[in-house]
């Protein structure tokens, strides 16, 4: 989707400003109209004989409307010339965002890590493997950070030739170098052995550099100005993904589908990168 709106969910927890303000800018780049949701259910309680809703309007709904009122307000005054909605959507949160995500070019929402250590909430990693649409997962970053690149993984597949391409016009967006990487690993375990990929020279890496190479060449001829660099690496793929991603702006995976399940299935780097990327990460998707 090229002409729907960019669709922002928040959930009023301290990430949510974070993600309303990388949401702005991106739909500001796009010059895209804005959606703002927020999912809500009504409290159930348990008794011995099961869950039950409890008696009398508990006005869930009119303050998640509020709070989103709210952010709208402050989002107009920064962006006026963004048009901006805010919706209040009743409903268990994955269900409800996959709903309202359905003809949005883009939707946004923060990473909510958990308490375990892992950088991405088990609600996000749903709504990331699930959704129609591609999915920006948001994380903090310094204010005072200088911007880096766009970096985005390529092996020759569909998915992750789709994700170059998202990657490319992102990157031109930003006004920022775009990174391409293909790693090999050749090592039983590289996330034990080494911290940074270990690059590989362009006499070496053979066809696989040639690969990449002509393909950095033909972004160049379609997105003039953009500043392609390539990176040949022996590393496993999501370790090297990353490890990037510390000193990257965003990270660009692919999204496969498989069998009945097309386009609904994140591959296991891909799943990776979600997981432990510094940076904020986009999911792209192809077509249907």
């Amino acid at each position: 989707m090229v002409d729907g709106p960019v669709v922002i969910a928040l959930d009023g927890g301290e990430h949510s400003a974070t993600t309303l303000q990388w949401g702005l800018a991106e739909a500001e780049r796009r010059e895209a109209d804005v959606l703002l949701v927020r999912a809500w259910q009504e409290p159930y309680e348990v008794t011995p004989w099961g869950w039950y809703a409890p008696l009398g309007a508990l006005g869930v709904d009119v303050e998640a409307q509020g709070y989103l009122d709210a952010q709208k307000a402050r989002a107009a005054a920064r962006y006026p010339r963004l048009r901006i909605e805010a919706r209040a959507i009743q409903g268990a949160v994955v269900p409800a965002l996959l709903a309202v995500a359905e003809g949005a070019q883009l939707l946004v929402i923060g990473s909510s890590g958990r308490a375990d250590g892992s950088r991405l909430g088990s609600a996000t990693g749903h709504v990331a493997a699930h959704a129609p649409v591609p999915v920006a997962v948001v994380r903090d970053a310094p204010a005072d950070a200088p911007a880096g690149p766009v970096v985005v993984g390529v092996d020759g597949s569909a998915a992750s030739l789709v994700a170059v391409r998202t990657a490319a016009r992102a990157a031109q967006s930003r006004d920022v170098p775009l990174v391409l990487v293909h790693a090999r690993p050749t090592v039983v375990d590289p996330y034990g052995t080494h911290d940074t990929p270990a690059p590989i020279p362009p006499q070496e890496a053979g066809a696989a550099h040639h690969a990449v190479a002509r393909l950095a060449e033909d972004l160049r001829d379609e997105h003039p100005g953009l500043r392609v660099e390539v990176e040949v690496v022996e590393d496993h793929p999501a370790h090297a993904l990353v490890t990037l991603s510390r000193s990257s702006d965003l990270v660009v995976v692919g999204c496969r589908g498989l069998g009945a399940f097309r386009g609904m299935l994140l591959g296991s780097v891909s799943h990776d990168v979600l997981r432990n990327a510094s940076s904020s990460v986009l999911v792209s998707r192809s077509a249907s």
